[in-house]
């Protein structure tokens, strides 16, 4: 099977048509970024994965599409289970690749507390009597990364998570809207009327290929454990992380593992090379860009505390503006609990239980409260704005080669070669051709590559004749490419 056929839209199509064991039709719509985040993360770099959402909004069926895509032997789903069943089920655990647990929130505290040992990448251990032989033996569960599933608006979901376990955990959220319902809604009334093949847009025939796609990247990792992933472009991120809270000291390392989960998809296109006596593969500015493409904004959410749906929330509140005194204005809105709910439910989100949320967004800082007659009025904060995150991706490019050709001399006209010019790349989201955009206002900002490539940019391109083209043009040509261009332009 090839391996640099696949992209990561693949991957984001398969989702699109995902089918139980059964074959039955389960479609994951609407949540694109959150399935290509968890799936790579946690198969392809072995990240501890929480999904934190509502019941009923696709967080199970998410997890089970992700793990159909390995053979059953690579999982251990933990289900309703005592910690003496989990220690009796010993052996299948060891000899599971990944554990998943679709309802943590049910999860006994004695088997959290395994967990939290894995978490620490540490195997649990316990010494019992064996009756058979009439003293104290022990055993121990090797140490695993965890998929998790937890429902927020449970009591016990909500607090569970301890900080030292929040910070050894990648944490995701479902779309709750209800346009994300009546989309999973639409899609299941159109399924009951058309045939399957009228749903469907990926063969089984890819879907396999896919699936042995990403076994082969999983052995891959274990087979060549000795191998250390090295992303030269790091040092140029940094303009795309908020630091507001010290959260972010922990959180980067999630950011980093996603890219080097991208780089694994696409095996090939890292360059390898020795050093000291080890081996060592270096990611490319393409798997940067995917990296922030598809989780930036889960990154940042994570990053400023951000409670589960805190977001969806605040978009309900205009900014705050500071007066003179450095306090809110006079025409800063404030809302009370039942205005929020009033507002929530007409943009279309389904929240019940706001307490949770408004207090995390208090505690954060997001909201302030003011007490009124008795009432709580809340409004937005107008000191604590989320961040903009930027790259200029022609800048962090050239930085890049710099500092290869400082720190890794002996392949640095192999890695500027082919991982820095001409960077085209397929959008996971829309399929796409695009290309690393110059001075982008965004860290996510790309440029068309389906344009002619006598021109330098989608820019020039973009220009209606040969008159507006010498005065608006921003690549450099000479006098040959100008008169190419020309002649373009007659002929069009």
């Amino acid at each position: 099977m090839d391996m640099k056929k696949y992209e990561l839209h693949d991957l984001l199509r398969y989702f699109h048509n995902a089918k139980k064991r059964d074959g039955t039709l389960f479609p994951i719509l609407g949540e694109d970024a959150l399935a290509l985040t968890a799936s790579l993360s946690y198969l392809l770099e072995d990240t501890n994965f929480c999904v934190k959402a509502y019941s009923g909004t696709g967080k199970t069926v998410l997890m089970e599409a992700i793990f159909n895509l390995l053979p059953e032997e690579y999982v251990y789903t933990v289900e309703h289970l005592s910690e003496t069943a989990v220690w009796y089920a010993q052996k299948e655990i060891n000899n599971a690749r990944f554990v998943a647990i679709p309802e943590a929130q049910k999860i006994p505290e004695g088997v959290m507390e395994i967990i939290k040992t894995w978490a620490d990448g540490r195997e649990a251990s316990r010494k019992v009597t064996d009756v058979t032989i009439k003293r104290a033996v022990e055993q121990w569960l090797d140490p695993k990364y965890v998929f998790m599933c937890v429902a927020v608006e449970n009591e016990k979901g909500s607090s569970m998570f301890d900080a030292e376990l929040e910070r050894r955990c990648m944490i995701m959220h479902t779309n709750p809207t209800v346009e994300q319902t009546e989309r999973v809604v639409k899609h299941k009334l159109r399924h009951s009327a058309v045939a399957t093949s009228s749903i469907s847009t990926m063969s089984d025939e890819e879907i396999e290929g896919l699936s042995q796609h990403i076994v082969s990247a999983i052995r891959q990792r274990d087979e060549d454990d000795a191998t250390i992933i090295k992303n030269p472009c790091a040092p140029f991120l940094f303009d795309a992380i908020p630091s507001a809270f010290p959260v972010s000291r922990s959180k980067v390392q999630y950011m980093l593992k996603f890219i080097n989960a991208i780089a694994r998809f696409y095996p090939d296109e890292m360059i390898r090379t020795e050093k000291d006596g080890k081996v060592y593969s270096l990611v490319t500015p393409k798997h940067n860009w995917l990296g922030l493409r598809i989780y930036l904004n889960s990154f940042v959410e994570e990053c400023l505390h951000m409670p589960s749906h805190g977001t969806d929330i605040l978009k309900l509140f205009p900014e705050s503006r500071l007066d003179k005194f450095g306090f809110a204005d006079s025409d800063t809105v404030k809302m009370s609990e039942g205005e929020i709910k009033k507002a929530a439910k007409a943009a279309g989100l389904p929240f019940t239980k706001l307490r949770p949320v408004l207090s995390g967004l208090l505690m954060t800082g997001f909201l302030e409260v003011e007490e009124t007659d008795k009432r709580q009025l809340y409004y937005k904060s107008p000191l604590l704005t989320e961040p903009a995150s930027k790259i200029d991706w022609s800048d962090l490019i050239e930085k890049t080669k710099d500092f290869i050709r400082e720190e890794w001399s002996e392949v640095a006209d192999e890695y500027i070669g082919r991982c820095c010019s001409s960077i085209e790349i397929v959008d996971p989201f829309s399929g796409d051709n695009v290309e690393l955009g110059e001075r982008a206002e965004t860290a996510l900002d790309v440029s068309s590559a389906d344009y002619p490539k006598l021109f330098k940019s989608a820019k020039d391109a973009a220009c209606e004749n040969y008159e507006e083209f010498l005065t608006k043009a921003e690549g450099d040509y000479d006098e040959e490419e100008y008169e190419t261009i020309r002649e373009y332009f007659q002929k069009s």
